[in-house]
């Protein structure tokens, strides 16, 4: 079968398309004939080398997938040959998805209803599982709340937007003024604020009409963090799922903290296995009706990874990056 692997850690160059064995599920695993997966900010890490995967390498990258199972180890239960599934959180501690088949355990897939695409399922799966995950699970948010948004046309950040929107939260969103504003609001944000500002905490209250924000959605803590602090509700929630820099808290960000009871919040999708697939039959109920939707931005077949990777950490990518490998 044919599998984009590398053999050392680096920028997208090292991105290989080969033929390789196709795998052999193990007792709890499942073959999947991969019919679309994405391409996500953790994968551009763990090539990198920043994340390690423990079995080494050479190394099949790749989080999400969707497409049919093809076969199942004796102590699979859920799932038979020609079942419709979809996946996130693989790539690490398990083949990635970046390939025409992989295995993947059967506690990780998900039912796919009938009447998604694939090529939705895979774009879909991260992004919503993440922002469910980091507003509902981690964030606490309720109905009446105020949620913000940051990177709100983004991949996860889009359909963070709709999770907020589904729990029956204010929704303010930041994005460049522009397309990206109007495709955040198109998705139902009901403010949006250029992140570029130079008042952006100023921009930020104004948009909640002065009530400040219940949880925020921020996946760039390294520059955002004091910006959401001064916006913060009493008992607010700052949710970090990304950061590129150190976190730095200065005195005075601290004082402004503890006038806010504040609380900052850590996750991992990769780190929290147990709760994907209860998410994901969520978010696959919600495609499947319409409730949900995701914006694709661009589709590349397995050849074309390096110019993919390159495209997602570009920044004018609105939505999410899939790769079809039959493309």
């Amino acid at each position: 079968m044919r599998a984009v692997q590398y053999h050392e850690h680096g920028d997208e160059s090292v991105l290989t398309l080969e033929d390789v064995e196709q795998p052999t599920p193990a007792p709890d695993q499942a073959l999947v004939r991969i019919e679309a997966a994405s391409v996500n900010p953790i994968d551009t890490y763990i090539r990198e080398g920043n994340v390690s995967p423990p079995s080494g390498l050479p190394h099949v990258g790749g989080s999400d997938l969707a497409g049919v199972v093809e076969a199942v180890g004796d102590e699979v239960t859920r799932f038979e040959p020609g079942d419709r599934v979809f996946a996130t959180g693989l790539g690490l501690f398990s083949p990635g998805t970046y390939a025409e088949y992989t295995v993947a355990p059967e506690s990780q897939l998900a039912s796919l209803p009938e009447g998604v695409e694939f090529r939705d399922a895979a774009a879909g799966a991260m992004a919503f599982a993440t922002a469910w995950r980091a507003l509902v699970t981690r964030g606490d948010l309720e109905l009446g709340d105020v949620a913000l948004v940051h990177g709100a046309s983004g991949g996860v950040g889009h359909a963070a937007v709709q999770v907020a929107k589904a729990a029956g939260a204010f929704v303010v969103g930041t994005a460049r003024e522009g397309e990206a504003a109007d495709l955040a609001r198109e998705y139902g944000a009901d403010a949006v604020v250029d992140y570029r500002s130079d008042d952006l905490a100023d921009d930020l209250e104004a948009a909640t009409n002065g009530r400040g924000v219940d949880v925020v959605f921020e996946p760039h803590a390294d520059l955002h963090l004091a910006a959401n602090l001064d916006v913060l509700a009493r008992g607010g929630r700052i949710v970090v799922i990304g950061e590129e820099n150190p976190i730095e808290i200065d005195a005075g960000v601290s004082m402004t903290a503890k006038q806010a009871d504040a609380d900052l919040r850590f996750m991992s999708l990769m780190a929290s296995p147990d709760d994907q697939v209860p998410i994901l039959e969520r978010v696959g109920e919600r495609l499947a009706d319409g409730r949900f939707t995701i914006e694709i931005d661009e589709v590349f077949g397995l050849d074309e990874l390096p110019a993919a990777h390159r495209e997602l950490m570009s920044s004018g990518t609105l939505g999410k990056i899939v790769i079809d490998p039959s493309k």
